[in-house]
């Protein structure tokens, strides 16, 4: 019998200080009206979504410099947060897209979303693109074929 795979996991402290980051430098972009500083929160979470908690350049350094100086743990599950930032560079690389045509009320639009979320999951905990993954994994599960049952 095989051993059940675990899941990654990341601190959950370091994923609500990243959401921080996003948000704070997607404010940064529209007080500015620089729409090319999109990029680096796009950038962020593009290498957060592929690489996982490795890729999250805060999350390195909150496990390296902040978490040797707290006490407990915060894992977490590792798939929703990445899920997660998948959404807001899609979202994030779509507002530069726009930005590019010359729509620049979709491309704020498109980047407040994603900046909005960010900075309600940074205070509250509250991801919404996690709540996501959790509701796609359930209808993937829902959908599978189950052994021994004849599909319809």
């Amino acid at each position: 019998m095989s051993e059940p795979v675990s899941s990654p996991v990341v601190d959950a402290r370091a994923v609500r200080l990243s959401q921080g980051l996003v948000a704070a430098l997607i404010g940064a972009a529209a007080a500015l009206r620089a729409s090319p500083v999109l990029l680096a929160p796009a950038a962020h979470l593009a290498a957060s979504a592929f690489l996982g908690p490795r890729g999250n350049v805060v999350a390195q350094l909150f496990r390296r410099l902040v978490r040797p100086h707290l006490t407990g743990d915060a894992p977490e599950d590792a798939r929703p947060p990445r899920f997660a930032s998948t959404i807001g560079a899609v979202f994030l690389f779509a507002a530069l897209l726009a930005h590019a045509a010359g729509l620049a009320v979709v491309g704020w639009a498109l980047a407040g979303a994603v900046a909005g979320l960010a900075l309600l999951s940074a205070a509250t905990g509250l991801c919404v693109g996690c709540r996501l993954y959790w509701l796609v994994a359930l209808v993937r599960r829902a959908r599978a074929p189950r052994a021994g049952v004849p599909r319809a």
